[in-house]
């Protein structure tokens, strides 16, 4: 997972190249399979987080993310920004159903299937490169994001419109506007201190946002 680290300069032209994509599309990311290595397409896109910064949430801190999700046997997980997929795999070992992880750097995309292939998870687990905003996410019960204000501004409407009734949003360290949280937890780590929130979709939610 990952949180933008350099200036707000560079921080405008990533959140430009995350945004770009059509967000209405269903599906815009390539699936890693097999070998798990992207072709030469992904190639010129490589070293995309290098550029402006890659932090993963501390695994000291992972487990209190997957508690405050509060995974259960049939939840559908879901995290744009996967990083190395370190949540996911642990929603999944915790006994969420499947996952899906989509990054737009595909360096990290293919070291994240690697990690996902080590768990013995790739029947359950489906990683992908490229624009996170384009996957449908209408399956999802649960979606971890640790991607930065800007990008949880501009998902909260999709999670709004996808996502089913009772489906939780876990952020670490960033809020979603004036969408309140449910819960708000803090993790002490050496470093810092981590804040983690929490949102449930509800039918007024649903009812706000419903399309005439």
């Amino acid at each position: 997972m990952r949180t933008f680290l350099l200036a707000w300069g560079v921080l405008a032209a990533v959140n430009g190249l995350l945004l770009s994509c059509d967000a209405s599309a269903q599906d815009t990311t390539i699936r890693l399979e097999g070998n798990g290595r992207l072709g030469p397409a992904a190639d010129e896109h490589r070293g995309t987080s290098a550029a402006y910064g890659y932090e993963g949430t501390p695994h000291s801190v992972v487990p209190a993310m997957i508690a405050l999700a509060g995974i259960v046997a049939d939840d559908v997980v879901y995290e744009p920004g996967c990083g190395d997929a370190r949540v996911l795999i642990a929603a999944l070992e915790a006994g969420a159903r499947k996952g899906l992880g989509v990054d737009i750097d595909p360096d990290l995309a293919e070291v994240a299937y690697a990690a996902v292939k080590t768990a013995g998870l790739e029947d359950r687990l489906e990683i992908r490169w490229g624009n996170a905003l384009g996957v449908d996410m209408s399956q999802a019960t649960v979606v971890f994001l640790f991607m930065g204000e800007a990008f949880n501004l501009r998902i909260r409407p999709l999670l709004w419109q996808q996502l089913p009734v009772g489906a939780r949003v876990v952020s670490n360290d960033f809020g979603m506007g004036d969408w309140a949280p449910d819960r708000t937890v803090r993790v002490e780590t050496p470093g810092r201190t981590y804040t983690l929130y929490r949102w449930t979709i509800t039918q007024a939610i649903k009812d706000r946002v419903r399309v005439p």
